[in-house]
């Protein structure tokens, strides 16, 4: 199946569906708002001028990188209430570019496994 699908395809629809996916987290710290005093929600507004200027760049970096738990930032996101459509748009980037990686490393790597696998008389 790796080299039937074409990869562009998978790697964009699978970013996408990553992307809204890792966005519900947001809707936690969202709602986990309530929690916090007024005191602690006032800190919270500083932190969202902080993540202003380098928020979507971070979001696009963790999103991209497989080992980090996305959710790091996105329940803080939803914390200091950052900008859901800036918020969105870097996650579904960010996963778009692990997809298309994962996607193509598929596509051109699954030959050389099978080899390998038939080779050993595994395949």
């Amino acid at each position: 199946m790796a080299t039937q699908l074409n990869p562009l395809f998978v790697g964009i629809v699978s970013g996408i569906g990553a992307g809204a996916g890792q966005f519900l987290h947001y809707y936690i710290g969202l709602g986990g708002r309530r929690l916090f005093s007024p005191e602690n929600r006032a800190r919270f507004e500083k932190w969202r001028v902080r993540y202003g200027k380098y928020g979507v760049w971070l979001i696009v970096a963790l999103a991209a990188t497989p080992l980090t738990p996305d959710d790091i930032v996105w329940i803080p996101l939803g914390l200091i209430r950052y900008p859901k459509a800036k918020a969105l748009a870097a996650g579904i980037v960010g996963k778009t570019i692990l997809s298309l990686v994962y996607a193509y490393a598929g596509f051109y790597g699954w030959p050389m496994i099978d080899q390998l696998l038939t080779g050993w008389g595994v395949g």
